[in-house]
């Protein structure tokens, strides 16, 4: 922002007063409107809403500076206003912050330290002004439009993420992996009211189970073995804003009673403290398990149902493959930029080819297929062919047969019930012999119903 963009209205019925102080600024670049009155002031900002500060008289005929202060923020709340008064009372300053003022200044004063003040707010003003370009800039990344989709499926589920977006109800997003739960996510953050909030994504599959209780409800220095110092957990940094906990069918069940209390009392006690913190949070859930598996599975039932209250499927990329033409399209932009290569599509046998693939990774698996011809392709290259897909593409293999899906399982419940018997019944130590945690030990029991 320039300096002569930032607009000062200054209000005095002082004529010389006002006009001494207009061509202050005015030296100084600012951009001024003057009034004599409450009344003109009034009008003047009715007429002008792109007014960045008033500087108010206090004491004035028929409307005085607090009456007018009122006034104004009434019409524009968030516009700063700087009282200017010869009563310069310590109750009089009280009085002007009580009303609303960003700052004070007696007369007669210095002109440093009117322009210095000034300066504080214009630069406030200017990054207040950044932030809100940065947060559009963010939103057209990460909004709705920019998630490539023409299918009517799609459209349901932009649909009802739109919805889910206006309101601070949790949302459960499932889907396989690579199909954009996370981008849906922060799409849903960015178009609702806490927009300019934190939006903190935490993997819970990613995290040891030891560690991940600290790490979303925080800990107190010395609570344990290695807490050298005061941490906050992921729980109160998102506070205000949204937590994402991806891939929460992987947490273990004892931690998800603890997420259960969290959720109904929107509280959370950090490791070794004593006092609550109490919780204002959007939380989405994240998993590639189906519905029914997190319901019967690998989530206890009431924290299912605590989550679950929009629940958004985003479909497989086989299941909406009039989407292909427009990912690869935009896949092949984005990555012509990055690698300064100048690809122009695909040919017919290599788009046939894609366009009849299953994806088992979804959009990653198609956005990093791209990513990776383009990284390697010779400068003067102008098409994707066939050849080039098959040196970087994963074909599927074959489908197991259902004996072959007998015989793996009877070999499972086999070594399941081994394990037991060499640790005497221990389940720890079973899982220790198997390689498999405690949680997955006890899904396999209960899958191949082994007491």
């Amino acid at each position: 922002m320039k300096k002569n963009e930032f607009k000062i209205l200054v209000v005095d019925d002082d004529e010389e007063f006002v006009e001494a102080v207009k061509e202050l600024l005015e030296r100084d670049n600012y951009d001024v409107i003057t009034a004599f009155s409450g009344h003109e002031a009034l009008q003047k900002i009715s007429e002008s809403q792109d007014i960045n500060l008033a500087l108010l008289d206090l004491v004035m005929p028929m409307m005085d500076g607090f009456t007018l202060l009122e006034k104004l923020k009434g019409i524009v709340p968030e516009l700063p206003i700087m009282i200017v008064t010869g009563q310069g009372t310590v109750q009089t300053a009280v009085d002007a912050i009580k009303y609303g003022a960003s700052d004070f200044i007696i007369k007669p004063f210095d002109k440093d330290i009117l322009l210095s003040k000034l300066e504080v707010i214009r630069k406030s003003h200017q990054l207040e002004s950044r932030l809100g370009e940065l947060q559009q800039l963010i939103s057209q990344k990460y909004g709705f439009e920019s998630i490539i989709s023409g299918s009517k499926t799609m459209k349901a589920v932009f649909e009802r993420a739109a919805a889910a977006g206006r309101s601070n109800a949790p949302v459960f997003i499932v889907g396989e992996t690579g199909t954009g739960k996370e981008l849906l996510s922060k799409a849903i953050h960015l178009n609702g009211d806490r927009s300019n909030k934190p939006f903190i994504a935490v993997n819970c599959g990613a995290i040891p189970k030891e560690l991940l209780e600290s790490e979303l409800f925080g800990y107190k220095k010395g609570a344990f073995t290695g807490a050298v110092k005061d941490h906050e957990g992921l729980f109160i940094a998102a506070n205000g804003g949204t937590i994402l906990l991806d891939e929460i069918g992987e947490m273990p069940k004892e931690l998800q009673v603890r997420l259960l209390r969290v959720l109904e009392d929107y509280k959370v006690r950090p490791l070794g403290h004593t006092d609550e913190v109490s919780l204002d949070v959007r939380v989405i859930a994240a998993s590639n398990h189906s519905i029914d598996d997190l319901k019967n599975k690998y989530l206890r039932e009431d924290l299912f149902f605590r989550l679950a209250v929009i629940v958004i499927e985003l479909p497989p990329l086989r299941d909406r493959r009039s989407d292909i033409p427009l990912l690869i399209e935009n896949f092949i932009n984005t990555f012509n930029q990055k690698y300064s290569k100048n690809i122009k599509g695909l040919s017919e046998e290599a788009f046939n080819s894609l366009y009849s693939y299953n994806f088992p990774g979804n959009i990653r698996e198609l956005e990093n297929l791209i990513e990776g011809i383009l990284a390697v392709a010779p400068s003067d290259k102008d098409l994707i062919t066939d050849r080039d897909l098959k040196s970087h593409l994963v074909w599927q293999q074959p489908k197991t047969s259902e004996h072959q899906i007998l015989a793996l399982d009877k070999l499972e419940k086999f070594a399941l019930e081994q394990a037991l018997r060499e640790s005497g019944g221990n389940k720890s130590k079973a899982a220790n012999l198997l390689g498999i945690s405690r949680d997955t030990l006890y899904r396999k029991l209960k899958l191949f119903n082994i007491q």
